[in-house]
């Protein structure tokens, strides 16, 4: 049996995000990968195209931003598994823009991930007393 250490061993929080990306590989390849949850120090990328990847070879993610005045984040790491399409891919923003703007994407998305638990559990509620 896992402790709930070994069950979740990541410093930082995983947060709900869509956002279209691109992945590069270090030969130069690149795939377009929908992002599907990010981290400050990873990635859960769904990739449907064909591909020669690996776990443990070196990439590039480079996120779309939301709004074109926006400024893409890229992020350098490694393919740390494959499951199906979906890829896990532990890496990191470069530079101070890119890490400030990553930063601001997950506040973005947590706090709309937030509202709508919220919204959820507030229409359970309301169900619950309709039922009554």
């Amino acid at each position: 049996m896992q402790s709930g250490f070994e069950q979740n061993r990541r410093y930082f929080p995983r947060v709900k995000v869509r956002a279209h990306a691109t992945l590069s590989a270090g030969d130069g390849k690149q795939w377009p990968v929908h992002i599907l949850d990010l981290s400050f120090n990873g990635a859960l990328a769904a990739l449907i195209h064909e591909h020669d990847l690996a776990a443990g070879e070196n990439v590039t993610l480079r996120i779309e931003p939301e709004e074109s005045r926006e400024a893409p984040i890229r992020m350098q790491g490694r393919l740390c598994h494959q499951r199906g399409h979906f890829l896990g891919i532990e890496c990191r923003a470069t530079g101070i823009d890119n890490k400030t703007h990553l930063r601001e994407l997950l506040k973005r998305n947590q706090r709309q991930q937030s509202l709508a638990e919220r919204s959820y559990s507030s229409l359970l509620a309301d169900y619950d007393r309709d039922s009554d």
